[in-house]
């Protein structure tokens, strides 16, 4: 049980560095990029405003119905659009793809914090050591792999 939990903790980080060393370098430069009539920078926007009201309606009706590990995966899968729409960039494939990204991005960290707390105290209970310790150390795990994206991409 124990080992479980340690490699989907791994899994985690290591599926959010692989999507994000993607997404992040390729959002970087958009308004580099897709300048030409601020294609990258509304683009980004749309994420943002999407990811404003995904924020205050979406994680907890979807983690309801879904729960947590399939809120996680769905949510994931939103990204897939916008990295897709960098091969052909326009305002009809960027921003409503930059929409998807925001919809899911709120559920997805949402689901990822619930993820990584509950296997915390699950750990804990197993290791018989302090839940807060463990859950410390399994969100720090999480951002150290999660941030080598900006290295990769």
């Amino acid at each position: 049980e124990k080992w479980r939990i340690l490699k989907n903790i791994a899994a985690v980080s290591a599926a959010f560095m692989v999507q994000f060393t993607a997404f992040q370098g390729t959002a970087n430069l958009q308004s580099s990029i897709n300048a030409a009539d601020g294609l990258g920078t509304v683009s980004l926007s749309s994420i943002y405003a999407a990811l404003v009201v995904s924020c205050i309606f979406v994680p907890t009706f979807l983690i309801k119905r879904l729960t947590v590990k399939w809120t996680l995966c769905l949510s994931m899968l939103c990204y897939a659009p916008y990295i897709g729409a960098q091969f052909y960039p326009a305002f009809y494939t960027l921003v409503p793809a930059g929409v998807v990204v925001g919809l899911g991005a709120a559920p997805m960290w949402t689901s990822k914090a619930t993820y990584l707390t509950q296997a915390g105290s699950v750990y804990a209970k197993l290791t018989d050591q302090a839940v807060d310790g463990i859950i410390v150390r399994f969100f720090g795990f999480f951002f150290l792999a999660w941030q080598t994206a900006e290295l990769w991409g």
